[in-house]
């Protein structure tokens, strides 16, 4: 974890994920100056993830030519030269400029979907095994730390500033970025012939799920829950808010940043006790979902304002180590480049899964009660606990090796 190349990922992480949140920000209050539309507005997650979400689909296609830093670094110097053509535009918008600014959106969108798979296939290559769990931590916490501190931040320099300043902020921070990113070592290593056919590179990712049972169960389980996390969105909690606690709309923002102290703490505790987590990695995972079901199914029956506080915050906590032993079981269980598919897989299953939750717990919210969609959450996470009972084996760490290396052979490169 002390090692040059990791310390260079993680600053570079922190400045692009900073970069990213003062982004938004920027586009969302130049969107709204453009248009002064809700319409418009809400073109930008939606924009945003559904070409997430056809890039993840297509990045085995670059995955399979090109090394992982090449990837990530070239990304990163595209997103940052994207940037500075905005800011150009704006210094001399028209009032057609707002389609532009849809189209910089969509261009760096697809960006983020085949770089975000890229760097999680990273960690493997600049940490040691044994000391993964650990990084994995760390690097979680630092993520929720830029979470919880960037939005307010961008939010101060918005009012203080304007939406260009923020533009060019980003670009900065993305450049820094580029550069700590560009330091990083990577031994490449020879990992198999590119796939014979462009479907066959798509379809790599989902062969390898399919092989790797351990991987497989995961992702299922990951599956369930993000269709009952989709309960934390700000549509759900401003109702919650306003029915369970009759108070006012600040509540939101305070049980959000509970809910985001408790993950970093919960990442500490990975740091603190990665030993131990590993050794009891299935225990963990199956122990945990009971926990998010009962935290959920209180918190959402609850009109206690201290006690939803609490119980936003203690929330957290399995859901953030449930990540990052997901992570680590990941990492340990593909090759390089095969893991950088599997998570661009990943991440185009959970952002259809999500928009999707996010209707239907918004449908449920709005035809019954906002009680009622917890319950409904709280029954998914359960689900999710008897499904983790039942293929308990397969979140063994040793049966898992084994797993791997009998089928290693067989794994599309």
């Amino acid at each position: 974890m002390k090692n040059t190349s990791f310390r260079c990922l993680w600053i570079g992480q922190t400045f692009a994920n900073l970069g990213d949140i003062f982004y938004v920000v920027g586009l969302i209050s130049l969107l709204y100056n453009l248009t002064g539309s809700a319409f418009y507005l809400s073109l930008l997650p939606f924009i945003t993830t559904i070409f997430r979400f056809i890039s993840s689909l297509l990045a085995p296609l670059v995955i399979d030519r090109f090394p992982l830093k090449r990837i990530i670094v070239q990304s990163q110097w595209w997103k940052t030269i994207l940037l500075v053509c905005l800011g150009i535009f704006i210094i001399s918008f028209d009032h057609g400029f707002s389609v532009s600014v849809i189209f910089f959106i969509a261009l760096i969108s697809i960006l983020d979907g085949v770089a975000a798979p890229v760097s999680a296939a990273l960690v493997p290559q600049l940490v040691p095994k044994e000391e993964r769990m650990k990084a994995n931590g760390f690097l979680n916490v630092i993520t929720q730390t830029i979470f919880v501190a960037g939005w307010p931040l961008g939010s101060v320099l918005l009012i203080s500033t304007n939406s260009s300043f923020i533009i060019w902020l980003t670009v900065l921070l993305y450049a820094v970025s580029t550069i700590y990113t560009g330091r990083i070592k990577v031994p490449e290593q020879t990992t198999g012939t590119v796939a014979s056919s462009n479907w066959g590179s798509i379809k790599s990712g989902w062969v390898a799920i399919r092989q790797i049972p351990t991987i497989r169960t995961l992702i299922s389980i990951d599956f369930i829950t993000t269709l009952a996390s989709s309960v934390w969105v700000a549509a759900v909690i401003y109702i919650y808010v306003e029915q369970n606690l009759q108070l006012g709309e600040e509540w939101w923002g305070y049980i959000n940043t509970s809910y985001f102290v408790g993950m970093i703490f919960s990442g500490l505790i990975v740091i603190r006790f990665a030993k131990l987590l590993e050794k009891y990695i299935g225990f963990f995972i199956t122990f945990g979902l009971f926990l998010s079901s009962l935290l959920i199914l209180f918190f959402g029956t609850t009109s206690i304002p201290a006690l939803a506080l609490l119980l936003a915050c203690l929330y957290g906590l399995p859901e953030q180590i449930r990540e990052v032993i997901y992570t680590k079981l990941f990492q340990d269980h593909a090759t390089e480049k095969t893991l950088a598919k599997i998570h661009a897989v990943w991440g185009a299953v959970i952002n259809l899964t999500f928009a999707g939750s996010v209707l239907l717990l918004g449908f449920i919210t709005e035809t019954y009660s906002v009680k009622t969609t917890f319950q409904f959450s709280s029954t998914l996470i359960f689900l999710a606990f008897l499904y983790a009972t039942f293929k308990r084996n397969d979140l063994q760490g040793k049966q898992c090796d084994q797993s791997l290396s009998s089928k290693s052979s067989n794994l599309p490169r």
